[in-house]
């Protein structure tokens, strides 16, 4: 890898070693050794700019869940230019609550969720990122409901004297440098079934596009089997934000020899909440939802689907806009 140690043998290699030497060894002030000083970290919730940043937050998760693992199941990546690395890092992690922090005193509650991180690295180091972490499957296994909780970030941003980012602002968030190229591909088929799906509630295209017998990981934590189950899922997002604008950010195709295809979308649906669905009574607040998504393909049908979505994002702009 031109840039890097030469300890690292590929992409994945230098992933998996940095996040294990920061998380699992404790390595936390090594931050600055794999983070550029000014590496943003965008999320759906919040953005940092600073490598000081990153680091306290790492602690104040670590203060709370001193026993996180971090499970990588996999590693989407590509070299844009010579030197220059893309990847979207698909993370399981146990952890035990059993410290004070955002969702509030230790319960002793063990808890499990993914994490999906897109990060761009040159020169040893990330200089930029986002991030998706499943943070209604954290809160609800610690014994809170993420409506509730998204609704007390929204007090929170209003006692605080903050608003939100507008749609634009969070759009532009969750977009990055167009390193990805036009769609193409097996990336430009699952991209248009989902912008079918998302735009113009097209379910049957889901014949078209996933397996009889797939299996979706979707927010809290819920495991879903078969397109009949995927398309419910759906329906309760779409009923509730409809006739909204569908983009895709980025995207990556991994085709190796022995491995299902793989593909990885950093993705975002602006719309308003105007029906009744998965997000309680209609508001008409504007919303952005920013995921990613890995899929894994065999004879171009999905057959296994990680959506990576903060639907405590979704409630805290609902409850904001409540407020305003």
């Amino acid at each position: 890898m031109e840039g890097f140690d030469s300890e690292f043998k590929n992409l994945k290699d230098y992933i998996l070693k940095i996040t294990y030497r920061i998380w699992e060894e404790r390595g936390v002030e090594r931050i600055r050794d794999y983070y550029g000083g000014k590496a943003p970290v965008k999320t759906p919730t919040g953005v940092s700019d600073k490598v000081e940043e990153v680091i306290s937050s790492t602690y104040a998760t670590l203060k709370m869940f001193p026993d996180r693992q971090l499970l990588g199941e996999d590693v989407i990546g590509s070299e844009d230019e010579p030197g220059t690395f893309y990847s979207s890092h698909r993370i399981l992690s146990s952890a035990t609550h059993l410290g004070e922090g955002f969702c509030g005193s230790p319960t002793g509650a063990k808890v499990n969720y993914r994490v999906i991180a897109d990060c761009i690295c040159r020169g040893n180091k990330v200089i930029d990122e986002w991030m998706v972490r499943d943070q209604s499957a954290i809160v609800k296994q610690v014994g809170l409901e993420p409506h509730e909780f998204g609704r007390q970030l929204a007090l929170n941003l209003k006692n605080a004297g903050s608003g939100l980012p507008s749609t634009e602002d969070y759009v532009k968030r969750w977009e990055g440098p167009p390193d990805s190229g036009p769609l193409s591909g097996a990336a430009k088929n699952i991209a248009q079934c989902y912008q079918a799906l998302w735009e113009k509630s097209e379910f049957n295209i889901l014949e078209k596009s996933h397996n009889r017998a797939c299996q979706i990981h979707a927010p809290e934590g819920k495991v879903i089997y078969g397109r009949d189950q995927l398309s419910e899922f759906l329906k309760g997002y779409i009923n509730s934000f409809s006739k909204g604008i569908f983009r895709v950010h980025h995207w990556i195709v991994n085709e190796e020899e022995g491995k299902n295809t793989r593909i990885a979308l950093r993705w975002s649906f602006s719309a308003e909440h105007t029906g009744f669905g998965s997000f309680g009574e209609p508001t008409g607040a504007p919303v952005v939802i920013m995921a990613m998504t890995h899929a894994e393909m065999q004879e171009d049908l999905v057959v296994r689907e990680y959506h990576a979505i903060d639907e405590i994002s979704l409630w805290m702009q609902i409850s904001c806009y409540s407020m305003s």
